[in-house]
């Protein structure tokens, strides 16, 4: 590992374990949580959101041509059934700690570039993604205009998700270039 790829590392760990930086939601009060422009906000000033939202599009990524598209608007669809299952009510023992340890095992799937089946695959970003929206729903039914809230939150979900799927493309062409038997070295 070279000197770079190590600093980034350590400058990465080292930024999550600042207090205001690894909080849910350092900068956010019931006052900007309004209606469309609240819900895209929301998910791009959360370090939760944007560390999930890029792993799912890493992991969506590593799909083939329809999944790529298909899987964030799923993801997206059980975030708002996660969120809609606290108007039922149905209370959730721990939801919070299920979210974080769906995404702690699927990075860990990523790195450790283990082959797992479609589906097993699917029921660990599904439950993160029902699990994810439960646990910010409260974010939303508190809004003035939830509806308007949620479209905002779900377009800024999948323009992340979009992000992620396409930092991890770039990097597989990266890669790619540098397997090249043309390239000089």
């Amino acid at each position: 590992m070279t000197n770079k790829a190590r600093f980034f590392q350590l400058l990465g760990l080292a930024s999550m374990a600042n207090p205001l930086i690894a909080d849910a939601h350092p900068w956010h009060n019931p006052s900007e949580a309004i209606g469309f422009v609240g819900g895209m906000i929301h998910p791009l000033t959360g370090s939760d959101h944007i560390i999930t939202l890029l792993v799912v599009g890493f992991w969506l990524a590593r799909g083939t041509g329809w999944a790529i598209a298909a899987l964030p608007l799923l993801f997206v669809a059980l975030m708002i059934i996660g969120g809609g299952l606290t108007l039922i009510p149905i209370e959730i023992a721990h939801a919070e700690n299920i979210m974080i340890l769906s995404a702690t095992l699927l990075g860990l799937m990523l790195l450790s570039r283990y082959k797992v089946s479609p589906l097993m695959a699917a029921l660990v970003v599904g439950n993160l993604a029902l699990f994810h929206g439960y646990v910010h729903a409260y974010d939303i039914w508190l809004d003035s205009d939830a509806i308007a809230y949620t479209a905002g939150f779900a377009l800024s979900t999948l323009m992340v998700i979009a992000v992620g799927v396409s930092i991890s493309k770039a990097f597989e062409r990266l890669a790619l270039q540098n397997d090249s038997p043309f390239n000089s070295r």
